[in-house]
């Protein structure tokens, strides 16, 4: 059955809250186990933007000192986001990458065999974007396997 697995790639955002749900219900339809993925983007920036002036590390110990702190946050949300599912009956296992998401997304699904893949999407820009979103339209545009696109939730 193509539901038995499945790869839910999460942003930890409402968004994949809501996607999240989408897959609690999944468990109806014979999904047993997920495969919960965040794809670290290496050139989304949103923690620092500059290193604080009067540093003495050597160039580039501060990059990787945020570097390490995203894993590492990314890593415990991951096990948080695991605990919720396995309590809902799935069996979970979490897999953290670093890359451009939707190819990361797509390249995962692919190695893990997934027979769908969940995305929840933002829809911030244009017009296409609006409707799916940037990760979620390349995913699809890109997939092997079919894929559940979770809107925004509009306020």
């Amino acid at each position: 059955m193509f539901l038995s697995k499945i790869l839910f790639a999460t942003d930890f955002s409402g968004t994949s809250l809501d996607a999240r749900d989408a897959v609690f219900d999944l468990k109806d339809a014979g999904c047993h186990e997920v495969v919960l993925l965040h794809v670290l983007d290496p050139g989304q920036v949103e923690e620092v933007l500059a290193e604080p002036s009067g540093m003495t590390h050597p160039s580039g110990i501060y990059d990787r000192t945020i570097a390490a702190r995203k894993e590492r946050n990314a890593r415990e949300k991951l096990d948080e986001w695991k605990i919720v599912l396995e309590e809902r009956g799935f069996f979970v296992r979490t897999r953290l990458v670093s890359g451009d998401p939707a190819t990361g997304i797509n390249r995962i699904a692919h190695a893990e065999q997934a027979g769908l893949i969940v995305i929840g999407s933002h829809g911030l820009r244009n017009l296409r974007d609006r409707l799916l979103g940037t990760v979620s339209a390349h995913v699809i545009s890109h997939a092997t396997r079919p894929v559940l696109v979770i809107r925004r939730q509009e306020l």
